[in-house]
């Protein structure tokens, strides 16, 4: 029986380390479902799986763009449908790995509940403040219009949700509204991995300084060399938002490190949140002083045990 696998769960929970023992027993090839780990040259700042993990595991959707080219949820939704058929041809298990809520959903149900939708609206906000409603208004015009006629000038809120929506996928707002739900054909085995709140923020805190201590910096310092800054769509997350202004002055290194981590830990809630309102998951509780295989195996006996079904 032809199944997807989706593993998911907030950010720094163990995905990736579960992932490959995991696609090593099901003779699995995973889809990355993270937005950021499909571009080149954003090494530290996405956590990418390491090249031993993709020798011994195919992996798609991994350094495959420069980052100045655009990929969006619809994007992903489009191509990752494209990619299961293939993996199936291969007679191989789909396997769609990552933490974004807003990709997972675009490939499984075609569609997306504006109201659910895991941002916060973060640079937008910020824009807001600096440039104005009007300004974040008459782009919404040129990029939507049918939603701009609908929405009042002063509706600051539902300008910024419809500007986010075609931001992330690439489809005006308007549209996503006409599009009838077009759900994945074939069934899927929804996985979440989860862990204490509080050790999960430790883990994302003791993360965001090992990345610095990686370069990620530097790293973030070349791209603004290149010409990028934080409102490039690909650099549109956190990690990177916040070292462009440490590196312009507008704060010191203490405030740059607390501000990457209370934005992390902000989008882990938030990830809680949204895998919490989709019914087909099922909660797999990871104890950090296990090793990842263990974790693995009660997902994999899990699967088995539903194509015996």
């Amino acid at each position: 029986m032809k199944r997807v696998l989706v593993l998911a769960g907030p950010t720094g929970v163990g995905k990736t380390d579960v992932s490959i023992p995991l696609a090593l027993a099901l003779q699995g090839e995973i889809i990355s479902a993270d937005s950021r780990q499909i571009f080149r040259d954003l090494e530290i700042g996405t956590a990418k799986p390491t090249k031993e993990m993709r020798a011994k595991v195919a992996h798609h959707f991994v350094d495959e763009l420069d980052i100045s080219e655009r990929w969006t949820a619809g994007d992903f939704g489009r191509a990752a449908r494209a990619k299961v058929e293939e993996i199936f041809e291969r007679g191989h298990l789909p396997m769609v790995v990552g933490g974004s809520g807003f990709y997972i959903r675009a490939l499984l149900d075609g569609f997306f509940e504006t109201e659910d939708d895991e941002s916060d609206y973060g640079p937008l906000r910020e824009r807001l403040k600096e440039e104005g409603a009007e300004a974040l208004y008459e782009e919404l015009q040129k990029v939507d219009p049918e939603s701009a006629s609908r929405i009042m000038p002063q509706d600051s809120s539902r300008v910024l949700r419809a500007l986010e929506v075609y931001q992330r996928t690439g489809i005006p707002l308007s549209e996503w509204h006409k599009r009838p739900a077009e759900p994945l054909p074939c069934p899927v085995a929804f996985y979440c991995l989860r862990m204490e709140r509080s050790v999960i923020y430790e883990r994302v805190n003791q993360r965001a300084l090992a990345m610095l201590n990686e370069g990620l910096v530097d790293e973030v310092r070349a791209l603004m060399e290149r010409g990028f800054d934080e409102t490039t769509n690909a650099l549109r997350t956190h990690g990177y938002q916040e070292v462009f202004p440490y590196l312009r002055g507008e704060n010191d290194y203490d405030e740059m490190v607390d501000n990457i981590q209370k934005a992390v830990r902000h989008y882990v809630k938030r990830q809680f949140t949204w895998f919490r309102r989709d019914p087909r998951v099922v909660w797999i509780d990871c104890n950090p002083d296990e090793p990842p295989e263990v974790a693995a195996r009660e997902i994999e006996h899990h699967f088995n045990r539903g194509a015996e079904a």
